[in-house]
């Protein structure tokens, strides 16, 4: 009989405990550059919480570094920066720094922009981490506006892709959330 009341606590336990454990896991999806050949291959990046991940499907896009305003903590009408794809070309997925605002400000500059995705480049070696709306800017009514998904792409992979589109290079990406659970 002991044993019975053991394993029940034991169950017990690992279903109270469970739900709050994987609130901190880090939902990742799948980043695969498709192009060039020179950087093509498949990167780890965190969903931001904010925003509509598009759970279950994928999206192409090329990549866009704004050449001002790099952090997207400003308004990139300012500068009259449009990230709106030209018809019949693929969707821009803006490329912003990591720092000096909440990530979903950056992403909610972008999207008013016309950016279809965000990607946010980390700006120091760490493990990835969720992006998240910002406990003390909920009252901000863009949080609520984001419709475009964004993930936080590692610095060091962040360094590649502005280097390549530097180098004139475009860079096409495939985000992918199939295996992503909501």
């Amino acid at each position: 009989g002991r044993s019975v009341v053991v394993l029940f606590l034991g169950f017990l336990l690992l279903n109270l405990c469970a739900p709050t454990l994987a609130r901190f896991m880090v939902e990742k999806n799948s980043l695969a550059v498709t192009s060039p050949d020179s950087i093509r291959g498949t990167h780890d990046s965190a969903i931001g919480n904010f925003g509509i991940p598009q759970y279950g499907g994928s999206m192409a896009g090329t990549v866009v570094y704004p050449k001002e305003n790099r952090k997207g903590c400003r308004s990139f009408d300012e500068s009259g920066t449009s990230f709106k794809s030209k018809p019949g070309a693929l969707p821009n997925f803006v490329l912003v720094d990591r720092g000096d605002c909440f990530f979903a400000l950056k992403v909610w500059n972008a999207e008013k922009a016309g950016a279809s995705a965000v990607l946010v480049a980390d700006d120091k070696e760490e493990a990835l981490i969720t992006m998240d709306t910002p406990e003390e800017d909920l009252s901000a009514e863009y949080i609520g506006n984001i419709t475009i998904p964004s993930a936080l792409i590692e610095k060091s992979f962040g360094e590649t892709v502005k280097k390549a589109i530097g180098e004139g290079e475009m860079i096409n990406v495939n985000l992918d959330w199939r295996e992503a659970v909501p």
